[in-house]
């Protein structure tokens, strides 16, 4: 029997199981992490639901037909050069 072969074979399997094990663990953290965030942003969508009441809550409440993502309503635009 060669002991060389058994070896690297048991070796490569505890690596494997390793590697598997800690790849799993840290998923496991980050999916706890990134539910305890979504969490709070639900609830804070919750909050501003809560407040609009049946008013919508669109580009077209902001007197824009689409937005692209760019562009700021007045207030958003005086504190982001206000800031600069």
């Amino acid at each position: 029997m060669d002991w060389g072969t058994l070896l690297a074979t048991v070796s490569g399997g505890f690596i494997a199981i390793s590697g598997t094990v800690l790849a799993d663990r840290l998923r496991q953290r980050h999916e706890k992490d990134r539910g305890a965030e979504e969490r709070l942003v639900w609830a804070y969508r919750v909050a501003v639901r809560g407040e609009l009441k049946d008013r919508t809550f669109s580009p077209a409440s902001f007197g824009w037909d689409a937005w692209d993502g760019r562009e700021r309503c007045p207030v958003c635009r005086e504190e982001l050069t206000a800031g600069a």
